[in-house]
Parts: structure tokens; C-alpha cells; sequence
């Protein structure tokens, strides 16, 4: 019953912080998408954890090493059931805040073990609140992000052509499986163009809604097809990706595409590429993330291309 309320505590601390930092009248304060709230937050609730479980229970290697990561995945567990967080966002999250919950459970139990001073568990669990409002004033830059992929394709040009300029609708058969996917991230569905040549419209669709407004820039038949790419935060449902890494908000944005024919002894090659803005305090972490979802949205599209194209192929 004692470690269910000292489970308990911690939990409506990590709740209320949560709460507290995604309160849009406090964004400017108290920012979601910081290092203050990566690092210092689950420090916080695995110091309070490991503080409650040994003056409650006894000093054991349990309060100190195990259970502020046991509180850390049952308040990911629990957020994302209740739809607080996005499935994806607490992947991403995850490598971080895990490993600094245990770290705040392993220096509250050294705290203990040294001194006796109850002070030590205010300053844990105070710190993100001292140290985010000024975490907030540094003005990170934006980071510009180009992200490539490629695939070979036996087919000719002109039939590579046909898929890439207009994307007929595409079957949730034909995606094929990728991680991103299974994290709920939503699918192609098509890309289709208002008419041909450089400053015609292109919408590109996404499952749930997720539209994208495309207006092509480089248009070489048979060659290379390039565009600028909108995206409007207020017309994506707040359904379809987590209101932190939103496509388009104040961190994350694609700002164009480019696909480009290259052809090789044995067919072509097709090569898709885009560039994203990042504008995080941790960019390079991010930016992990960022390569790693559109590789795998990126290579999907691919795949749809060439089976389409080779399909083509064989039918002549």
C-alpha cells in the first residue's frame, strides 16, 4: 500500500508539471519542447520517488535504481492512453527522460545516505520551474535540414514519370511496413497536380485529413519535378500528429521536395529529396528524429513508385 502512494505522489507531480508546461498561457515560461523539461523534469520525479520510497519504506536498491523508472514508464503509459501525448512523441522522448529518472533516484539516494536535509528534494523537484523561464529567453535558430533517399527502378523515364508528377490514389495495401507507421504516423495517400509546368498546384494527402499545398518550382518532363511545400497548423487535425512536432508549428516545418530521374545501365534511379526546419533548443537530437521519420516516409513513397512503375513495365 506504501509504494502505491508513494507511486501515487510521484505520478500527480509528474501530472501537474506535464499540465503546467503545455498550458499555452505559460509557453513562453514554461516550454514543453526544452532541455529543462527533457532533463530536469524526470530528474525531479525520480529524486521525489526514490526520497518518498526510502523515508517511507527504507533505503533499498529498489526506491533508488528501479522505481523511478517504473514511475517514468507508467506516467508514459498513462499519457498516452489518455491521449495527453502522442505515442511517437514519447518514443522520441524516451532515450532521455528514462535515463535521467534513474539518474534523479540514484543522487537523492546518495543525498539520503550523506545527508539528512529534507531541502535537497525541494531544490529537485523546484528546478525545472526555476531553470525553464530562463531557458526560455535563448532565442534557438532555425536549422535547415536537407534529407535524401533514393531507389533503383527498372523502368524506363517516362513511366516513372507518370507516377511521380501525379500520384494516383494509393491503397493502404500498397505502403509498405515501416516502423513510422506502426507509431501511428499517417500514410500517403496521393499527390495530385491542378495542372502541368512550373507554378501549377500540387495537394499531397495524408491519412486523417493531412493535406499539404505544393507549388512546383522545376518541372522537366521525364527528368526532375521540384516544389515548395505549405503546410497550415491550423487546418492539420489535432488528431493526426502530436501538437509538439506539429508539421508546420513553431518547431518543426518541410519546406520543399524535389524528385530527380537518374538513369543507370539497368533501369533508373529515383531520388527524393526534402528540406526540413528545425527549430529546437536540442536540434541535433531532433534532428536524429527528423532524418529517421522521413527516411522511412520517404522510402514508402519510393516503394509505391517503383512497384507502380515496374508493374507498368511488365504490362507492355
Amino acid at each position: 500500500m506504501t509504494t502505491l502512494i508513494v507511486f501515487a505522489v510521484a505520478l500527480l507531480y509528474a501530472l501537474t508539471v506535464r499540465l503546467l508546461f503545455g498550458w499555452h498561457v505559460l509557453k513562453d515560461y514554461l516550454p514543453i519542447v526544452s532541455i529543462s523539461f527533457l532533463t530536469l523534469v524526470p530528474m525531479a520525479f525520480g529524486a521525489l520517488t526514490t526520497f518518498l520510497g526510502c523515508r517511507l519504506c527504507g533505503p533499498s536498491s529498489f526506491w533508488a535504481n528501479v522505481a523511478p523508472m517504473l514511475v517514468t514508464i507508467v506516467a508514459f503509459s498513462t499519457s498516452f492512453i489518455v491521449h495527453l501525448e502522442a505515442l511517437l512523441c514519447l518514443v522520441v522522448a524516451s532515450p532521455i527522460m528514462l535515463p535521467m529518472a534513474m539518474l534523479g533516484g540514484r543522487a537523492m539516494a546518495w543525498l539520503i545516505y550523506h545527508r539528512s536535509n529534507r531541502l535537497y528534494v525541494s531544490i529537485f523537484v523546484l528546478l525545472p520551474f526555476a531553470v525553464a523561464p530562463i531557458e526560455a529567453q535563448w532565442k534557438a535558430p532555425p536549422e535547415l535540414v536537407a534529407i535524401e533517399d533514393s531507389i533503383q527502378i527498372n523502368a524506363s523515364p517516362a513511366e516513372i514519370w507518370a507516377e511521380i508528377a501525379n500520384v494516383r490514389a494509393i491503397s493502404h495495401e500498397e505502403v509498405p511496413f515501416k516502423w513510422i507507421y506502426v507509431l501511428d504516423f499517417p500514410r500517403p495517400i496521393a499527390a495530385t497536380l491542378d495542372h502541368e509546368g512550373v507554378g501549377a498546384r500540387r495537394l499531397a494527402t495524408f491519412e486523417r485529413g493531412v493535406s499539404f499545398y505544393e507549388t512546383v518550382t522545376e518541372w522537366k518532363p521525364e527528368s526532375s519535378i521540384a516544389f515548395t511545400i505549405k503546410a497550415d497548423p491550423d487546418f492539420i487535425p489535432h488528431t493526426a500528429f502530436d501538437q509538439h512536432i506539429i508539421v508546420g508549428g513553431r518547431f518543426y516545418d518541410v519546406l520543399d521536395g524535389r524528385y530527380v530521374i537518374q538513369t543507370e545501365e539497368s533501369g533508373c534511379r529515383l531520388v527524393l529529396t526534402s528540406t526540413h526546419r528545425l527549430s529546437t533548443r536540442f536540434n541535433a537530437y531532433a534532428g536524429w528524429w527528423s532524418r529517421w521519420v522521413m527516411n522511412q516516409v520517404q522510402s514508402s513513397i519510393l516503394t509505391v513508385i517503383k512497384k507502380r512503375a515496374e508493374d507498368h513495365a511488365a504490362r507492355k
